[in-house]
């Protein structure tokens, strides 16, 4: 608007007239984030340096079994090497944001620290995502229940008792992942809301507490079926992670573009190890 109208000019046209500039804040609000949870629940022991297209060969051990002693009589050894678990480094991802030079960089700092952080929660949350994706392939692709079901005690104990029977050990290291239906469900069941007080605060870990003795975690990251999602009751020697590359942060200048680059990136691999250590099961709803 321009400032000489021909009358006395108002606050706000007096206002506008002085040209005020746009601030660019230094503080920021950082996207809204899920809990992610599924990458801590399964085993990550294969770290190592392999590349982009190679495949790490997991030796699975089968049981032992006993035989009578007989004097005078020997015993043939047993050969206990299973069919081994394989996982493929396949997953190569990146997270790219961009500062031009019109932007005082020294003045976007917290830009920048917000930018890799929300760029690492992107690779993170994808790399949840392909771990969560197996869920419904454990146990020869059998999810516990029906569809959109309330989670209740039976249903957590019908699954334990599987797993049992399957002679899965260290019941302590096994977890229950749901979303956030199953969370509401779980307040419903005594044996886990008496045992709620003084748990972690799920925003910051994703575990609402223990029951019969299992960690519970709530994300809303998991696998759409229809009405729900697929959760899942598992040992962690049930799906297995390799991460090539934790995901990294690059700082890139480009000149000819007038351009700083932020890229974040990862490499890495997952694979079902044993298929009866898991056991999928419904949620009420989708996230």
């Amino acid at each position: 608007m321009a400032y000489n109208t021909g009358s006395d000019p108002t606050l706000a046209q007096q206002i506008t007239a002085g040209f005020n500039p746009a601030m660019f804040s230094k503080g920021a609000i950082m996207h809204t984030k899920s809990a992610l949870v599924c990458a801590n629940a399964v085993n990550q022991n294969w770290r190592s340096q392999l590349k982009y297209g190679h495949t790490l060969t997991i030796p699975v051990f089968s049981e032992a079994t006993t035989s009578e002693v007989t004097p005078g009589t020997r015993v043939a050894g047993q050969n206990l090497a299973g069919t081994p678990a394989t996982i493929t480094i396949d997953q190569w991802r990146q997270a790219p944001v961009e500062i031009s030079d019109m932007a005082d960089i020294e003045n976007l700092a917290d830009y920048m620290a917000g930018a890799q952080e929300s760029c690492g929660f992107a690779i993170s949350k994808y790399i949840d995502t392909t771990i969560n994706t197996l869920f419904s392939t454990l146990s020869s692709s059998s999810p516990y229940g029906n569809d959109g079901q309330t989670m209740t005690e039976d249903i957590i104990i019908a699954i334990r008792e599987g797993l049992r029977a399957a002679d899965v050990p260290d019941p302590e290291k096994w977890a229950v992942i749901g979303d956030a239906s199953m969370e509401a469900d779980m307040y419903n069941i005594e044996k886990f809301s008496n045992s709620l007080y003084g748990a972690a605060g799920v925003a910051q870990t994703g575990m609402i507490g223990k029951v019969y003795g299992m960690k519970v975690l709530i994300t809303q990251n998991l696998t759409d079926a229809t009405s729900g999602s697929y959760g899942c009751i598992l040992h962690p020697d049930a799906i297995g992670l390799v991460m090539q590359e934790n995901p990294r942060s690059q700082l890139t200048r480009i000149n000819d573009e007038f351009m700083t680059h932020i890229t974040v990136d990862a490499i890495w691999g997952v694979a079902e190890i044993r298929d009866a250590f898991g056991k999928s099961f419904y949620t009420r709803s989708t996230g």
